[in-house]
């Protein structure tokens, strides 16, 4: 689920994810206790009492349920789930049914995962997988890369249909049981996960057959599947040749273009990564650069923070306010602030401080977001936003501006399905309450013709944009105050 676990005192990583494993709350996934449920067939009675235990649980731990599905609709969700249990089921057969309160939740830190201990006793077992990564654009699911033995699909490569069922149906599918807040969110989380949710929901397990289109032309091939292990350690090498998640080069024109493509990693590669970029833009006279988070998940705010301190001119909050429900955990002990249910100031608001002059970004500033902007990607768009320190250019993220976190994960009683829901809401820095996304000050999403045309008409449009106003700024310096020419 690319939940990341990141330690940092009391900093908004802390409360935007969640904190080091200190109990089971705190542990997003857990061992089974007894391995015997993954076979087990549930009565109808306990399969109930597991879909209102979590329905009770979210009321229970959520800081404003209400905001992502009213009561209403949520009461009618829970009597549609009890009203689809006809049958005795095991874990696989109950999540389909139970899964989709994920989709429901719209917040993408609730819901219920996939049962894993079955897919990792499958993989165990010699189970094979999908052998590609893809990713999933306004366009289409395209390949990224191809794995498999006979590596027939070229990155870029469109892809139609796997094993006969038709892409959109298999993303609209998988979407139903990923969290996010929005369809194009959850579509984009599910084409991360791709290769496991195959199996999860289509027990697709051997080779694949897949219809693609490739120069105009559709194609299908017959793809062999890869072990789990072998899959895994492609991503990873292909992760690590990348290095740090962040490269820089100039546009020309005095227009540099920072790619920050995920705020994990190592602190200190990332901060030596950035420090590099704006001595390399500083060097070259560099009079704007863009920042690119397009496709950006999230990771550390500790990483977000070390950037914006090398582009604000100004002190900037990350958040203005942070409320916490209490629950059965937080309001124990003697420091508690109040009994379960409790909303209360949460403290931990985090202020980043410029770094010196010299070590600064001098210039115009241009952040690029779009639907897969989320998480510590939100929070860099609304500091950058909010605080005045750059113009917005791109598409509206699908995850919202003011964000929840400090996520308590909890087991259903019955079939022991993990599920999750964060206990804290956290606000932009201006203070502004709306529950959608960060909306760009200059909007433009490419058309599917440029997508397909392989070039980047976003970093384009964003180049002429920074040339114009640059244009625009001399312009003004040359003029006298009536008007005309100095």
């Amino acid at each position: 689920m690319n939940f990341r676990i990141v330690s940092r005192g009391i900093g908004l990583a802390v409360i935007l994810l969640v904190t080091a494993c200190r109990g089971e709350h705190q542990q997003v996934y857990l061992e089974l206790e007894d391995e015997s449920v993954m076979d087990r067939v549930f009565p109808e009675d306990q399969l109930r009492e597991d879909v209102e235990y979590l329905f009770a649980r979210l009321h229970e731990l959520h800081p404003d349920l209400n905001a992502r599905l009213p009561e209403q609709e949520r009461l009618a969700l829970l009597t549609s789930l009890l009203a689809g249990i006809d049958r005795p089921m095991n874990r696989r057969e109950f999540h389909r049914l139970i899964g989709v309160a994920t989709e429901k939740f719209r917040d993408g830190h609730a819901g219920v995962f996939y049962p894993y201990p079955e897919f990792d006793r499958f993989t165990e077992n010699g189970g094979q997988v999908f052998p590609m990564t893809v990713s999933a654009t306004a366009a289409g699911l395209f390949v990224k890369n191809d794995y498999s033995s006979t590596g027939a699909l070229p990155a870029g490569v469109r892809l139609l249909d796997v094993n006969g069922i038709p892409v959109p149906e298999i993303l609209a599918t998988m979407a139903r049981y990923t969290r996010g807040e929005s369809q194009v969110l959850r579509e984009q989380i599910a084409a991360s996960h791709f290769s496991t949710l195959l199996w999860h929901f289509y027990d697709f397990h051997t080779d694949f057959r897949v219809g693609y289109e490739i120069d105009g032309m559709v194609r299908s091939a017959q793809i062999a599947g890869m072990s789990h292990e072998a899959f895994n350690r492609k991503v990873k090498e292909i992760e690590e040749s990348g290095g740090v998640n962040l490269a820089y080069r100039s546009l020309g024109h005095k227009v540099g273009y920072l790619d920050v493509s995920y705020f994990g990693g190592d602190k200190g590669d990332f901060k030596r990564a950035i420090t590099q970029a704006v001595d390399t833009a500083q060097e070259e006279e560099t009079r704007a650069i863009v920042v690119d988070i397009r496709r950006n998940p999230g990771g550390s705010t500790d990483n977000v923070e070390t950037l914006l301190a090398r582009l604000a001119p100004k002190e900037c909050g990350l958040v203005s306010e942070v409320m916490e429900k209490l629950n059965d955990k937080s309001a124990s002990g003697l420091f508690s602030k109040g009994k379960p249910g409790d909303l209360v100031p949460a403290g931990g608001s985090v202020t980043v401080y410029p770094e010196s002059e010299s070590r600064r970004f001098p210039g115009k500033v241009y952040l690029l977001i779009g639907p897969y902007t989320y998480s510590a990607g939100i929070v860099m768009a609304t500091a950058v936003q909010d605080c005045g320190v750059g113009t917005l250019v791109g598409e509206e993220t699908a995850g919202f501006a003011n964000q929840t976190g400090q996520i308590y994960f909890f087991n259903l009683p019955h079939t022991q399905l993990r599920a999750f829901a964060p206990t804290r809401a956290l606000l932009r820095p201006s203070g502004d309450r709306k529950w959608r996304g960060v909306v760009p000050d200059h909007v433009f999403a490419p058309s599917a013709e440029q997508l397909r045309s392989g070039r980047d008409a976003t970093i384009e449009f964003i180049k002429d944009l920074a040339l114009t106003a640059h244009s625009a700024r001399v312009q003004d310096r040359d003029q006298a105050p009536d008007g005309s020419a100095k």
